[in-house]
């Protein structure tokens, strides 16, 4: 939401919300993880324009799990059209 406007302006990407051209995006990770409650996933997101089409992101998922029955260390790239 933008409340510091005249006249605030709010959206949602909600799928019961009314349609935008804003999009929700699930970025799948290759092993899945089996995470127990109370566990804590860490990591980062890191998102910057692509050199070659600025309209496209490249995406990076570093993910550092240590959990109960695994662990996982993992670097993934995503580039977003």
């Amino acid at each position: 939401a933008f409340p510091q406007v005249q006249k605030p302006i709010a959206f949602s990407t909600s799928p019961f919300a009314s349609y935008t051209h804003w999009k929700q995006t699930v970025f799948y990770l290759q092993e899945p993880l089996t995470v127990c409650a109370g566990e804590e996933i860490r990591g980062k997101i890191t998102c910057r324009p692509n050199s070659k089409n600025p309209r496209d992101l490249d995406i990076i998922i570093d993910v550092d799990f240590k959990g109960r029955y695994m662990a996982q260390t993992t670097t993934q790239e995503y580039r977003l059209r």
